[in-house]
């Protein structure tokens, strides 16, 4: 019988990162888990394919910056990755190198060229929101009296109101719900961070009724769930988003000219929020950011504001320059400015 070679360095330090660095020494999410192995098991066929080597045959010697470097390029070239997925990669590769840096001594001065390449600047984007009159559209499109018409529209109802992360709404459990005085639910997000979000008496009513009316299912504890029962996915909510997004684009034209995804309804319920005159730090906590400077930008997207703050300003006085040919000395020119 074939004897089964040992683990290499390679082999144990992947083993190690995932199963205790990670989720017991760094308490990362499951999410953060599979990003991560998704961004190696990438890279490592990457540079299998091009070093023309069985990828049970890698070290880590062969993970060469210039390798990464190329796996990079390869993400964004070939791919057809964008800017923030590339370096979404790039983080999971610095995150593995830390680890490798600390556990493999030796290979310090790889991980620190590994670590020394930087992230790619993204450009800024103009923020895609929906105002009220087109959630409200969107909304006047689903057929309630159908059982997926008002699991729908419950899901809509939900996520505009909370402004959760898609994940958040994913994870929703049927006892993260009150849905008596006061109503609230539970919403646990990144870096299983925990919060409570007020719901409006609306949405209580309208998951009081979807979960009164909706079938069994095989995952029971789970709020929102597909046709066969089993807990609804990240793609399964874009699906019903881009519906019912298409179906309400065709009564109002300013819609076709937006795009609906799970991220954009987030976007949405800040800004009605701040267009209700709720403070930003109030937001802040209502949509779980770590920091008020993230919650920021929706006070700069939003051009309503901007019109009235220009309308309100008083208009600055037309002044005329001093001519700098009297006096005749730039140097007293300058000093008497």
């Amino acid at each position: 019988m074939k004897k089964v070679p040992p683990p290499n360095a390679l082999a144990r330090a992947i083993q190690a990162f995932f199963t205790e660095y990670l989720p017991e020494l760094r308490g990362v999410s499951p999410h953060t888990v599979c990003s991560y192995r998704d961004t190696l098991v990438l890279l490592l066929r990457f540079i299998a394919e091009t070093q023309k080597v069985a990828v049970v045959s890698l070290e880590l010697e062969n993970i060469k910056p210039e390798a990464v470097l190329a796996f990079l390029n390869y993400l964004e070239t070939d791919r057809k990755n964008t800017t923030s997925s590339r370096n979404v990669r790039l983080a999971g590769i610095h995150a593995f190198f830390r680890y490798v840096a600390i556990h493999a001594p030796e290979r310090i001065e790889q991980a620190q060229r590994i670590l020394g390449i930087p992230f790619k600047r993204t450009g800024s984007r103009p923020i895609d929101y929906l105002e009220y009159d087109e959630i409200c559209a969107v909304l006047g499109c689903v057929d309630r009296t159908a059982t997926d018409g008002l699991r729908d529209y419950a899901l809509l109802a939900v996520m505009f109101n909370t402004g959760a992360r898609v994940q958040e709404i994913v994870d929703l459990n049927v006892n993260d719900l009150q849905l008596e005085k006061p109503s609230q639910l539970k919403l646990r997000g990144k870096g299983n961070k925990t919060r409570v979000c007020p719901l409006w008496p609306q949405t209580a009513h309208v998951l009081s009724q979807f979960l009164s009316q909706r079938e069994p299912s095989k995952h029971s504890n789970a709020v929102f769930c597909n046709y066969r029962g089993e807990r609804l996915s990240r793609f399964g909510i874009r699906y019903v988003l881009r519906k019912y997004w298409q179906l309400a684009a065709d009564n109002l034209p300013s819609l076709a000219q937006k795009r609906l995804h799970p991220h954009s309804m987030r976007h949405s319920c800040s800004m009605h929020l701040l267009k209700s005159g709720v403070d930003l730090a109030s937001i802040s906590h209502w949509l779980g950011h770590a920091s008020i400077n993230t919650t920021n930008r929706y006070a700069m997207a939003d051009l309503d504001m901007k019109r009235h703050t220009i309308s309100q300003a008083r208009v600055a006085p037309e002044v005329v320059p001093k001519s700098w040919r009297k006096p005749a000395s730039v140097i007293a020119w300058l000093e008497s400015l």
